[in-house]
């Protein structure tokens, strides 16, 4: 056949990708009214969701390089190297929101003059819960993948991106109604 098992995987999770982050917009234009009423808001999207594929993606990559490797055990997955990850993880969740939550503050103080300390909260909170579902569906597909033959190095990346949108979103959400 002309296209080869890396371009079928690879265009597959790229539709999937797709068809996930048209659902993530439409979530997201769906309440554009609600999160509009919290000054800064804007500004913390682009940040916010590009963490999740950034961190998620780094551990998913470091998964399949460690599978292939022979380093990690798909079948085995409570090791100390991927205890070690998921903490790593969390701890890079933990300082950049707490970062983007103190950037966002800032600015609304200076430009905005909205004195709002509660916005460095909103990252953190949505943070931690997007973190949780999200690298736990990277540690658990990534593994699966691997275990079935295929290449997650060539799936994993789309398909963290979408779902990591759609957490993302779901999440600010949660951390809305907390605060």
């Amino acid at each position: 056949m002309f296209f080869d098992s890396n371009f079928r995987e690879i265009i597959s999770s790229q539709i999937v990708s797709m068809i996930v982050g048209l659902a993530a917009g439409t979530l997201l234009a769906i309440y554009t009214d609600k999160i509009l009423l919290i000054p800064g808001m804007l500004l913390l999207l682009p940040g916010f969701l590009e963490l999740r594929g950034n961190i998620s993606g780094s551990f998913a990559s470091r998964l399949s390089s460690g599978m292939y490797l022979n380093v990690i055990n798909p079948k085995r997955l409570n090791t100390k190297i991927i205890r070690n990850n998921l903490l790593a993880s969390f701890l890079l969740v933990i300082i950049v929101c707490l970062a983007l939550g103190f950037i966002i503050f800032v600015f609304d103080y200076f430009f905005f003059d909205i004195y709002m300390p509660r916005i460095i909260l909103l990252p953190l909170i949505a943070g931690v819960i997007a973190n949780a579902i999200e690298i736990t569906i990277t540690l658990f597909s990534t593994a699966y993948f691997f275990r079935k033959g295929h290449d997650p190095n060539n799936l994993m990346g789309p398909i963290i991106t979408s779902t990591g949108d759609v957490t993302s979103i779901i999440s600010i959400f949660i951390a809305i109604l907390i605060i």
